[in-house]
């Protein structure tokens, strides 16, 4: 790895650890957190201040990020969320299976959680906003690749296959595709985890940026029970946010 890699890589260690403990922190935590020489961190935290990324306070000697910091990502939601009513709608939706809800968007070769309801007790699938997983064997990704060609797909699987060798084979993913297509949903189970099955459905009007996904998720033995009425919640809920997408406002970040 580069210097300028490692640097980067710090720098978003840093910002990490805040997320993680939320109160201000010193040079020696923040190099503990990252495992950096105390050197090289204070070199980074006092480039991160001139940035105005990072506010210190000297009489305590501790950083926390500052406003400007705050206020870079707070348009990204809106790329996803598209309208106000979606995070009510998505957890009503929630209710409505008992599992755990999930809007999705694709990064390249994967996909990325960008939204995360459902139950906080009890025995569920809980992702994480934020966390990624390989489109091929995923519900998101099936559909995803569904609505590529299939020259696309091949060509995408082949540079999967060689940064990891254990996804799917091709003749697997092109037939997950297709189903998805025919079917309008995504659906697998087992792949990530033995206990975990997933279904999923492109979300039209809401995205302003990226395509997104939302996906019902939970254990196997219920979501196959519930499959039925799960893809007519997806279905229903699809619709209605169809015409929705014509008269929502926009979320303003």
């Amino acid at each position: 790895m580069t210097d300028h890699a490692r640097s980067v890589v710090r720098t978003f260690q840093v910002f990490d650890a805040f997320a993680r403990v939320r109160r201000p922190m010193s040079s020696a935590a923040l190099a503990a957190h990252v495992g950096a020489p105390r050197s090289s961190m204070a070199d980074l935290l006092r480039t991160l201040v001139d940035l105005n990324l990072l506010a210190i306070d000297r009489r305590a000697a501790t950083y926390f990020p500052t406003a400007r910091f705050a206020a870079l990502g707070t348009w990204l939601p809106s790329t996803w969320l598209g309208t106000d009513d979606l995070p009510d709608a998505l957890a009503a939706l929630a209710a409505e299976c008992g599992e755990t809800v999930t809007l999705a968007t694709p990064s390249d070769l994967e996909i990325e959680m960008v939204y995360v309801s459902g139950p906080t007790t009890g025995v569920a699938w809980r992702p994480e906003v934020g966390q990624r997983y390989s489109l091929f064997g995923s519900a998101v990704g099936s559909c995803h690749l569904g609505m590529l060609p299939t020259a696309t797909v091949r060509t995408m699987h082949r540079r999967a296959a060689a940064a990891n060798p254990q996804i799917p084979p091709l003749h697997r993913t092109l037939a997950e595709a297709r189903a998805a297509r025919r079917a309008g949903f995504g659906w697998v189970q087992g792949t990530y985890h033995p206990d975990v099955a997933a279904l999923a459905v492109h979300l039209p009007n809401d995205s302003q940026a990226r395509p997104t996904f939302v996906g019902v998720g939970g254990p196997i033995r219920r979501m196959v029970a519930k499959r039925p009425s799960l893809e007519k919640a997806l279905k229903d809920f699809v619709a209605r946010r169809s015409t929705a997408g014509r008269t929502a406002r926009p979320r303003t970040g």
